[in-house]
């Protein structure tokens, strides 16, 4: 009788930067919405990745006021209200080339509706904020680089960092006290709200800003530096986090950009603070018209400092 031929299993033991490595490879796990990490003090004078490197030195950042949907270090987005409405507004935006800049010219309103502002007095929004600004006309011109390249150095970033196609601003993830702006404050459905002067503006991803279906996300803005600020998900289709980016919430690969395809730097949205733009990879021409920052409803916030940007705001 012919004998089976044993088949042997050879075990070999993975090694902690195999596992590493694979892990890396197959990219983070998407955020938590119920868990997601608060950023009070999160504030750094160079590129730190979870970090907001602000060019305002004046105050470190303290703590927001407490709410229900924040538990110590992490949040509850969707524990947290909105404010009702559905206001609608006729957006005018103009995007052309001046030379080597792109130049953004808008009136500052969304092309998507917006929450009732000021935030009604009877809704459970007012019972955590009350915003009690009202949504303005703007005139505001934003400048940056069409063809932007990587500074030697990455640099601080201030209250305003991009603007969005559709020519409502992106601020900074910090309110006028350096807290978490997305986490204490309560915005609309489509995660905008006005400050003192009326202008209304994100701090951080929209649902109502139009993405891809499928795939690497679209391009939603430009960072006042001029490279690309895209929505949530990788190439891969994956939501990102902060792990699957760099210190200043960006990374490198190829895109379409100005008609072609080139390997670009660009910024991504996420649901992790900081949100947006962390610190500038290159270089910003400016921006003019309309705010970089500014107090929030209710007052002034702190002073910036001398011949820097102006202090973030709500």
């Amino acid at each position: 009788m012919r004998k089976g031929r044993e088949s042997r299993i050879v075990l070999i033991p993975l090694t902690a930067a195999v596992l590493a490595f694979a892990a890396s490879a197959a990219g983070a796990d998407a955020p938590d919405p119920k868990s997601l990490p608060l950023g009070d003090g999160k504030l750094s004078t160079q590129p730190q990745r979870g970090s907001f490197w602000s060019c305002q030195t004046a105050a470190s950042g303290r703590a927001g006021p407490s709410h229900p949907w924040i538990h110590g270090d992490t949040w509850d987005a969707t524990a947290k209200p909105t404010v009702p409405g559905s206001a609608t507004w006729t957006s005018q935006v103009s995007i052309t080339r001046d030379g080597s800049n792109r130049v953004i010219t808008n009136n500052g309103l969304p092309n998507h509706q917006t929450g009732e502002y000021p935030i009604p007095s009877n809704s459970e929004a007012y019972t955590y904020d009350q915003n009690p600004s009202s949504i303005r006309e703007q005139q505001l011109t934003v400048t940056v680089p069409a063809s932007p390249k990587r500074a030697s150095q990455a640099s601080c970033a201030g209250g305003e960092v991009g603007i969005m196609v559709n020519g409502v601003p992106l601020f900074s993830a910090l309110d006028a006290d350096l807290a978490d702006a997305v986490a204490h404050h309560v915005q609309d459905a489509c995660e905008g709200h006005p400050q003192n002067t009326g202008q209304y503006h994100y701090h951080g991803p929209s649902k109502c800003l139009q993405d891809s279906t499928k795939g690497h996300s679209k391009l939603l803005g430009y960072a006042l530096d001029g490279f690309g600020v895209y929505s949530t998900h990788g190439s891969n289709g994956k939501e990102l986090s902060n792990t699957d980016l760099d210190a200043c919430h960006g990374h490198t690969h190829t895109i379409t950009w100005n008609g072609k395809r080139v390997k670009l730097y660009h910024y991504h949205l996420t649901t992790e603070f900081p949100y947006a733009v962390g610190c500038y990879r290159g270089t910003r021409v400016g921006a003019g018209g309309g705010q970089q920052g500014g107090p929030p409803p209710g007052g002034a916030p702190p002073a910036g400092p001398p011949g820097g940007p102006p202090p973030p705001p709500r």
